[in-house]
């Protein structure tokens, strides 16, 4: 009965994201037969290479999800982290309010029913996050300070502020003492959730601090090498810069010329519109930063508001109903999750019958699944 409700909630989540995309559908095909003169003349070929480099460019980001969970130790299938990635994508992009908040759930759920420390799965979905933040303020900073939108001593200083403040942070987040703090409060939240197992429930109830240890000292693991962070970084910058350039060809596709410092700042526009989470996806803002940016430029209104919808319609749209396919695919496919109790949970002693079969069988062998 617990599985079925399980799946029946999994499917309503489906239908609710494309329920979204439905909505925005219309919306769509309204824009595209108004500007049908503008479409008539699109270059296929220049679509086809911006939706590989928008595939591209969320491969990269869950390529660097993967690098940090070999950083902690897990070593997962590239399909499998991808599968996840991709599914995530479409329910942070697509929920309304919720959207971040469901993806990191599903992410680190999904993680764990591939064997995956709890701990460690959760710490490496924000890890993975924080990283491509800090990334992106950097590419930005530089960008507009290449375009002359800043002067370049406003943009280095800007550039080491952001390096300084996310060196602090990761340093206090490797104090035990700063961490435990932080995940007490944590496991205090998460002993009065409701639907939690009872018995992990009670033990971190009855113990909270070995709860906290045994948490801080799983998430200490994850401390990338010098070389794994480079690799980290190049990843995110990756992603980014392959994003950027599906915006690129967005353009080239329509064959009207924009200058590049336009489209960095028509870029950052649809990014922070998407960060700002009110609506899913940042639907409206993101379209109208980039289409008041293309605007300003001297674009004509016509091929502006043509350039928006090619390239939302590839990376958020398009990236939104793949994921949705991926996550629709993956509630049959993936592995059954066995819950297995707290480690400071007590344990029930096993019958006579029971431990002779344990040991006629031997110790059982784990391994990491699809």
């Amino acid at each position: 009965m617990r599985q079925r409700v399980r799946t029946i909630a999994q499917w309503a989540v489906v239908l609710g994201g494309l329920g979204v995309l439905g909505w925005q559908l219309p919306v769509l095909v309204s824009e595209a037969g108004r500007l049908g003169a503008e479409l008539a003349h699109l270059r296929w070929g220049w679509v086809g290479a911006a939706v590989l480099l928008g595939v591209g460019s969320l491969a990269a980001y869950g390529e660097l999800h993967r690098w940090l969970l070999i950083a902690g130790g897990v070593r997962l299938p590239v399909r499998t982290v991808q599968a996840i990635n991709f599914a995530e994508n479409a329910l942070s992009t697509t929920l309304p309010a919720v959207g971040n908040a469901a993806g990191f759930v599903y992410a680190a759920y999904q993680l764990r029913k591939r064997n995956v420390d709890v701990a460690l799965a959760a710490w490496s979905v924000v890890l993975s996050g924080a990283v491509a933040t800090v990334v992106l303020m950097l590419l930005g900073i530089a960008g507009t300070g290449g375009v002359g939108q800043i002067q370049p001593l406003v943009a280095g200083a800007l550039a080491g502020g952001v390096v300084l403040t996310a060196w602090a942070c990761w340093a206090v987040v490797n104090r035990p003492s700063a961490l435990r703090r932080c995940l007490l409060a944590v496991t205090w939240l998460g002993r009065r959730l409701p639907g939690r197992c009872r018995t992990c429930r009670r033990a971190w109830m009855t113990d909270p601090d070995a709860t906290v240890r045994r948490l801080s000292d799983r998430i200490g693991l994850l401390r990338p090498s010098g070389p794994q962070w480079v690799a980290v970084a190049a990843l995110a910058a990756l992603s980014w810069i392959l994003d950027y350039l599906s915006l690129c060809l967005s353009v080239v596709s329509l064959g009207h010329p924009v200058p590049w410092s336009t489209l960095v700042l028509g870029f950052l526009a649809v990014q922070g519109a998407i960060a700002l989470q009110i609506f899913p996806g940042g639907a409206g803002l993101a379209e109208g930063g980039l289409l008041g940016v293309l605007i300003t430029s001297g674009l004509p209104a016509a091929p502006a508001m043509a350039t928006v919808l090619v390239y939302r319609a590839i990376n958020w749209l398009g990236l939104a109903a793949l994921g949705w396919v991926v996550y629709a695919v993956q509630i049959h496919l993936a592995p059954r999750h066995k819950h297995m109790h707290a480690p400071e949970a007590p344990t029930v002693p096993a019958s006579p019958r029971r431990t002779a079969r344990s040991r006629s069988n031997g110790p059982a062998n784990y391994r990491i699944t699809n």
